[in-house]
Order: C-alpha cells, then structure tokens, then sequence
C-alpha cells in the first residue's frame, strides 16, 4: 500500500482540522477531495513535514514518513510562489540531478515547457508557472508525488493535457492529487473524500468500481435517479424515456459530500 494514515489529527487551537483519520491510498493515481475547510492542505503539510500531527501514525511503502529519505517525495504546492529569477530548465536539472535522475529534458517535453526552458520563474505566466511547479515535483522520479491544486490558474486545454501527463506518469510514479473540485479524473487507482476533517469515503481498486448510478429522464419530464424498479414500473406503465445517464464520477463525489 502507498500510504496509510491512522488516528492522524491536527488542531489549531479550538479549530480540529483533521479529527482522528484513518485512511488507505494504492500506488498508481489518487485522488484527495474536499471542500474548502476539509483538512487537506493540513495533510500535504504534515507530509511535507512543515507542520507535524497531534497524534496518529503515516506510512508511506510501509516506513514511517518521517524515517524516508526526503528525496523521494515530490511536492507541488497550491500557491505559485518561488525565487522569481531561477531559470525553469537549470533549476528543473539541479533538482533531479540532487534526486539520483536527471530527468528534466522528458519533463520539459512531457508539459510543454520546452519554449520557456531558458526563461525566469518571474516571467512565466501564471498558468506556465503552475506547469513548471508540477513538473518540479517529478524531478529525479520521486516514489510519489503530492500535486496541491495541480488544475488552478491552467485553461482547459493545459488541464486536459496535464491529465494526460497523469495517466503516462503513473506507471512510474505514484501521484495523489489533492483539489476541492474534481477535474475529469476518471480511471483512479484510489479515492479519498474528506469533509470537516473527517473521512467521508475511500474507495480503493475494485471498489472504485462499484461507484455507479444513473438519471433517467421521461418525455414528460419526469426523472428517476438511481432506482432500477422505479425505471421499470415506469417503462411497463408505457411511459416513454427521452435518455438515461450514468452519473459520472464527480456527480458521486458530490452526492458523498452531501451537495
């Protein structure tokens, strides 16, 4: 297993921001959500080891976090904050060369960083920042990688792509991405929803594909959601049905989290 929580809590004075959580990820691609308030940034900074927990233990490949060589974690944070005159393709080689790899030329090519290779931090845009942040986080292929708000300040074409990157990647390096809104992941490995601190849901492998259900909509306007005898008795009454839809992962997410 790739990471594996338990009893972990946080507080900041009256405020629980994680409360006693236990929680499992596989290797391969998952997904943390919740909303605005939820705990997760708490949880990427106690793995970043910039703050520590209250209690509660965290494994990742079954060694204590705090034991592993800090190497082979890779971090992209939500907030595009870095020295504003490092040039993107040096500093992309130094630190994979640091990390045992130099890998930096495949992540140039892999999100789309080539023209800007020679630029400065300062004059990339804030959408190519993002870019060259994520791609950071992969230098010198890291174990795992933790992407923080991966898809904020990027366009629908660059989030479309870095997805791709996502699906490639995965194979050789294990990434969790972290949002408040999910982005078009679909063929996740493992899912944790938080909410207030708390586990709503974690669903890993086959049981990720259990997640199922579907909206049938009739030609008088009628709807029925997620109850095959309803749909049937409607269908046998001689009712007509306009469509029927699955919902797609995110409609679930959201049902979970009770909006």
């Amino acid at each position: 297993m790739l990471l594996e929580c338990s009893g972990l809590s946080k507080s900041y004075g009256n405020v629980k921001a994680l409360r006693g959580v236990d929680f499992r990820l596989s290797e391969g691609l998952s997904f943390i959500i919740g909303p605005n308030g939820s705990g997760k940034t708490t949880l990427i900074k106690i793995l970043s080891r910039l703050i520590d927990p209250d209690s509660g233990e965290i494994r990742v490949n079954g060694v204590d976090y705090r034991k592993m060589d800090g190497r082979r974690l890779g971090f992209s944070f939500e907030k595009t904050v870095f020295p504003s005159r490092i040039k993107i393709g040096e500093y992309l080689s130094a630190v994979a060369e640091f990390r045992g790899e130099d890998n930096s030329g495949e992540l140039i090519e892999l999100f789309g960083l080539k023209e800007y290779q020679n630029r400065r931090f300062g004059g990339l845009s804030q959408g190519y920042k993002r870019r060259f942040l994520v791609a950071l986080a992969f230098a010198g292929w890291p174990d795992v990688v933790f992407l923080d708000e991966p898809f904020s300040n990027v366009d629908i074409i660059a989030k479309k792509e870095m997805v791709e990157r996502f699906y490639e990647l995965k194979g050789k390096v294990s990434i969790v991405v972290v949002s408040h809104v999910f982005s078009g992941l679909e063929n996740l490995d493992s899912l944790l929803v938080l909410y207030n601190g708390s586990v709503v849901s974690n669903l890993i492998g086959k049981e990720l594909e259990e997640l199922q259900g579907f909206r049938a909509v009739f030609e008088d306007g009628t709807v029925v959601e997620n109850d095959l005898n309803a749909l049937m008795e409607r269908i046998r009454s001689g009712e007509r049905v306009v469509r029927i839809q699955p919902y797609t992962l995110e409609e679930i997410i959201l049902r979970m989290l009770g909006v």
